[in-house]
C-alpha cells in the first residue's frame, strides 16, 4: 500500500487539481455525511452538472492543448482531457471514500 501512494507522488497525479478535489470531496463526504445523504449525492444530477461546468472552465482556462504549430487549439484534444479531468475526480473521490472507510475498520 505504501508503494502505491509513493507511486501517486512520484508520477505527479496526486497533484492534479481534480485529483486533489476529489481527494478532499471524499473525505469530507464519507467523515461528515450518513450513508443515505451519500447515495443521494451520486444519484443527483447537479453534483455531475458542476463537476463538468468546472472541468469544461479549468481546461480551457488553463490546462488547453495546442496543435503543433503552437498557434490553434487541438479543440478535440482538449475536450477529451476535460472529460478526462471529470473522470479524475469521480474516481479519486470513490476511492479517498473507500481509504477512510478502510482506515476506519482499523
Amino acid at each position: 500500500m505504501f508503494k502505491g501512494i509513493i507511486a501517486l507522488f512520484t508520477f505527479g497525479i496526486i497533484f492534479n487539481p481534480f485529483v486533489m478535489m476529489g481527494i478532499g470531496c471524499g473525505v469530507w463526504a464519507i467523515i461528515n455525511l450518513p450513508p443515505e445523504d451519500i447515495r443521494t449525492l451520486f444519484l443527483d444530477c447537479r453534483l455531475y452538472i458542476i463537476v463538468a461546468i468546472v472541468a469544461v472552465i479549468y481546461t480551457f482556462l488553463f490546462a488547453k492543448i495546442y496543435k503543433q504549430g503552437g498557434r490553434y487549439i487541438d479543440w478535440n484534444s482538449t475536450m477529451w482531457l476535460a472529460v478526462w479531468n471529470f473522470i479524475r475526480y469521480f474516481i479519486s473521490f470513490v476511492l479517498a471514500m473507500s481509504f477512510v472507510t478502510m482506515i476506519s475498520i482499523f
